[in-house]
């Protein structure tokens, strides 16, 4: 019986449409098979540098915590706020602030990840 039906198919045009179809289809696979996201309460400049370099040399994304650095060394948070100014547009990473008001939490991504703002 299962044989009537596959001649059946190939007499009719079936089974060609289906190998057609397998033959054309298309595999994605990504450079980066997948990412480690970095949380990180930086507390420190040096901090703030590993969790960066993460970005440039892995190509991790960063979600870093800056309020301890804000509220116990403003000179040092300003040259956060340069080195991840510094890191958008000479290396095209992406940078969102994601908490304000009680937080500084910033999210950095590679130039290959990027962020949408909805809302």
């Amino acid at each position: 019986m299962r044989d009537i039906l596959e001649m059946l198919k190939k007499s009719v045009g079936l089974d060609e449409e289906v190998r057609e179809s397998e033959e054309t289809e298309t595999i994605i696979v990504p450079e980066h098979s997948f990412y480690e996201i970095i949380l990180l309460r930086a507390g420190s400049l040096g901090d703030v540098e590993d969790a960066l370099s993460q970005v440039i040399e892995e190509k991790n994304p960063v979600i870093l915590d800056l309020t301890e650095i804000q509220r116990d060394n403003p000179e040092d948070f300003t040259a956060v706020g340069e080195r991840i100014k510094d890191l958008r547009e000479n290396h095209g990473a992406e940078a969102i602030l994601i908490c304000n008001k009680e937080k500084n939490v910033v999210i950095i991504t590679p130039r290959e990840i990027k962020l949408i703002r909805k809302g």
